[in-house]
């Protein structure tokens, strides 16, 4: 197993477009208690950023003014590969993943948190694009930013 996910490695081009096609990834951050706090998260991926909103206070906020080091995890399941298979424990599964170790940060920059938020109407609801955010909204909600330095896609097939 260690040896396939060294060779079976996602492009940046791959990598690009399941970040740019998956809807949820996991959210992970650090507690004060000690214990880790994963959560799925939308998501819009945008000039290698990841971007998330929310309630500006609750759990993962209070997590990443903790501790700001997090992981995300986007992953997708395309079939399990059990044809011919006798044994249950040779099942394998056809999947693509990445995951991202980085920071996250609060956006307090109200020109970027418009633009991470109309990218999430783009991508989520697209009918609504031509509808302008209201200051209050833009201002009352919380944008999470990843900026993403590094990160690992892996496939199997």
């Amino acid at each position: 197993m260690r040896h396939r996910t060294k060779t079976h490695l996602l492009t940046k081009e791959q990598i690009d477009d399941l970040f740019k096609r998956a809807e949820v990834g996991r959210l992970g951050t650090f507690s004060s208690n000690g214990f880790p706090y994963v959560l799925p998260m939308h998501f819009v991926y945008v000039d290698n950023k990841i971007y998330m909103h929310g309630l500006p206070k609750g759990k993962k906020i209070d997590n990443i003014k903790f501790n700001s080091n997090v992981c995300f995890e986007v992953d997708e399941m395309l079939s399990l590969l059990y044809e011919g298979v006798e044994n249950p424990c040779d099942v394998n599964t056809e999947f693509n993943s990445i995951i991202v170790e980085d920071k996250a940060s609060l956006v307090s920059d109200l020109d970027e948190k418009k633009m991470a938020l109309s990218s999430i109407v783009a991508k989520f609801t697209s009918h609504l694009v031509d509808k302008e955010l209201p200051s209050k909204m833009i201002n009352g909600i919380a944008v999470i930013k990843i900026d993403i330095l590094e990160c690992v896609g892996r496939y199997y097939k």
